[in-house]
């Protein structure tokens, strides 16, 4: 793990940003962004910008990682248009995000809203759509068929950890309920940061009965076993 991953993960800088998003909130609850002047109604798409560049030189110098001046509050997709107009991404390492959240929380959505063409997305549900045979349902996941697919994830996994190829951005889409899941794959693969699609549960099943039966198990099982 580098040292401004590390940073990343610590608790002074989560402390930072908890502290800023509550003193630029607006009185209905959201956040306006400062790089293109509208809400940030989720969250989750809510990133914390530094504009003198963080990198693993100055990390140490507090005046750029945890001033708040240097640090503006941006929708996700528009920090990644700052990291390509002033020519970042060829600075700075490949970052990893892991995006998890409930079957039907939206989560494959909202990466694809967020991810530019060279990035990355391992995403387990677009593995099965890949292998299962034209006769199973949209949304069926044969137990003769996970093997297979698990080994493409890991495989896939494999290349993000040692950052093979010339993508900029990776997302990692899946449901990882437990905590102790999450933190061993970030700490695998090196994530820059993890982001929770904290969708209701009851909206997650109104999505799952459109599909199966079966989706709103996947939902109901994610929801009992989920740890914050």
């Amino acid at each position: 793990m580098t040292k401004r991953q590390a940073f990343y993960k610590s608790d002074k800088w989560e402390h930072l940003i908890q502290t800023l998003r509550f003193e630029r909130m607006q009185p209905d609850g959201t956040i306006i962004c400062e790089h293109c002047g509208k809400p940030i109604v989720s969250k989750y798409d809510c990133i914390a910008h530094h504009v003198t560049e963080l990198t693993e030189e100055n990390v140490d110098d507090v005046m750029i990682s945890l001033n708040p001046e240097n640090i503006q509050l941006v929708h996700f997709r528009c920090h990644n248009e700052i990291h390509k107009r002033f020519g970042y991404a060829g600075k700075i390492s490949k970052q990893v995000f892991i995006v998890y959240g409930s079957p039907c929380s939206g989560k494959t959505t909202w990466v694809d809203s967020v991810a530019d063409t060279n990035d990355l997305i391992l995403d387990i549900d677009r593995l099965w759509g890949a292998v299962r045979s034209g006769s199973c349902g949209a949304f069926e996941k044969p137990d003769a068929l996970k093997a297979i697919v698990f080994d493409l994830r890991d495989c896939i996994l494999d290349d993000i950890r040692t950052r093979r190829g010339k993508w900029q951005n990776a997302y990692v889409v899946g449901g990882y309920p437990m905590i102790a899941e999450r933190e061993r794959l970030q700490d695998r693969i090196g994530a820059e940061k993890l982001i929770f699609i904290d969708t209701p549960e009851d909206v997650c099943m109104e999505r799952a009965a459109r599909k199966s039966p079966a989706w709103c198990e996947y939902v109901t099982d994610w929801f009992d076993r989920f740890s914050a």
